[in-house]
């Protein structure tokens, strides 16, 4: 015999949920299969662990229990008692589902029907920049503490899950919708809705602690995903900005911008353990195949990886990273990154003085030409050798710059001449 809950037990939605379902006689497992969900995050929704879940969410819980969405978005506290309109109900189902700035352009009559305050999204966008050292440093102090207070620094790889435990968010499992789900906002949004999955790689609802990832990425992708994810909730700013703003779509570009490019920043330190992956870098001569090592080892890609080391390389090193274009395959225009002593040496970015040299070798370097030590002059004016070593991944094409030790330069230079008869 199930024992009935009292009228005060009942507040809670997971109590709610594990009432229902011992009312049904359905197992854990048969609903987090029907729901489509994990059925260890369906067990902390249970126990109360889980503050109130997005709507989206919601959405799968509903075929998962066999109760309609509705009744659920009531239990939660999205909605009270009452009637409520169609496209109140549409709009319901998808405020799960973070857009960018054009995509909620399109659906804002939508969505401005029915916004609930308690749910704060944010989603990581392709965004490139430079933050100054001292945030660096701050950002890299609060990632820190969170890694060692989940008793993870030094472990290689991160253990993401851990780390995320510790930090109390969840993993609420992949951003999909259902073939009918898609069909009926296309009929109302067209092929826009695509584009919004498309390009819709991580979310977090803040409230209730809950993280979604895009299934389709690569699977280093998505663990960068998750990173920026718990950097967004590590970041106190972050937290306290987002629990009183009912509308991201409040915040100044700018403002929206550096907090994503703080969030990606969070992303690398978590990965990197900090400054542990350049000490482990700068133990050897750098090239791509050390590069490559140490971003498998460390679970990031590659991309990712040799920009990270090289920025933080007490080295005299460069990379230049020229992505495909997604439609063609053909090469966009590069990125260049420098350590500090490069840059100070050399004032490729300052100047763009190299900018036409680089890319040319990164042309050379898509068609699988050997590449020529490069003599270039500093900023002294002083001529110096630089190596380069390139490697081509299905996203983009890099070149890493070394610089040759005089010593070892002279006596190249030797050889060559010797090699000649001269």
């Amino acid at each position: 015999m199930v024992s009935k809950l009292t009228e005060g037990e009942l507040d809670g939605l997971g109590a709610r949920l594990r009432e229902l379902r011992a009312r049904k006689g359905l197992g854990l497992r048969e609903v987090a299969a029907r729901a489509k969900v994990n059925h260890g995050y369906l067990s902390q929704l249970e126990r109360g662990e889980v503050a109130q879940p997005a709507p989206s969410m919601l959405q799968k819980l509903a075929r998962g229990y066999d109760e309609p969405f509705i009744v659920l978005m009531r239990w939660a506290g999205y909605i009270e008692d009452g009637p409520i309109s169609a496209n109140q109900a549409r709009a319901l189902s998808y405020m799960g589902e973070d857009l960018s700035d054009q995509e909620l352009a399109a659906i804002k009559a939508v969505l401005a029907a029915i916004r609930s305050k308690r749910a704060q999204f944010s989603c990581l966008e392709s965004l490139d920049g430079e933050l100054p050292r001292e945030e660096i440093i701050r950002i890299r102090s609060q990632v820190l503490a969170l890694l060692r207070k989940a008793d993870a620094y030094g472990q290689i790889p991160t253990p993401i899950s851990q780390v995320m435990d510790v930090a109390q968010l969840v993993s609420a499992g992949e951003i999909t919708l259902e073939p009918e789900e898609r069909r009926q906002l296309r009929h109302v949004f067209g092929d826009l809705v695509d584009r919004v999955l498309s390009r819709l790689q991580g979310v977090i609802h803040f409230r209730s602690g809950e993280v979604w990832i895009n299934p389709e990425m690569h699977p280093m992708r998505q663990r960068f995903v998750q990173a920026h994810e718990i950097g967004h909730d590590v970041l106190p700013w972050h937290r306290e900005l987002f629990a009183y703003l009912d509308d991201r779509s409040r915040l100044r570009p700018d403002v929206r911008n550096r907090y994503e490019r703080e969030a990606n920043q969070a992303a690398i330190e978590l990965l990197a353990h900090g400054d542990q992956l350049r000490r482990e870098a700068d133990d050897s001569a750098l090239d791509m195949s050390i590069i490559s090592e140490l971003a498998s080892r460390y679970s990031i890609s590659i991309e990712a990886g040799a920009r990270r080391i090289v920025e933080e390389s007490r080295q005299e090193c460069a990379l230049a990273v020229a992505y495909r274009g997604s439609a063609t395959g053909e090469l966009m225009p590069h990125h260049l990154y420098c350590s500090q002593p490069f840059e100070l040496r050399f004032r490729w970015k300052a100047t763009s003085c190299a900018s036409l040299v680089v890319s040319q070798i990164l042309h050379t370097a898509e068609r699988g030409e050997p590449l020529e030590p490069l003599i270039f002059s500093d900023a002294e004016g002083r001529a110096a050798t630089l190596e380069a070593d390139s490697a081509k991944t299905r996203r983009a094409v890099l070149v890493v710059f070394t610089v040759v030790p005089a010593a070892r330069s002279r006596i190249r230079k030797v050889i060559e001449l010797v090699a000649q008869g001269v």
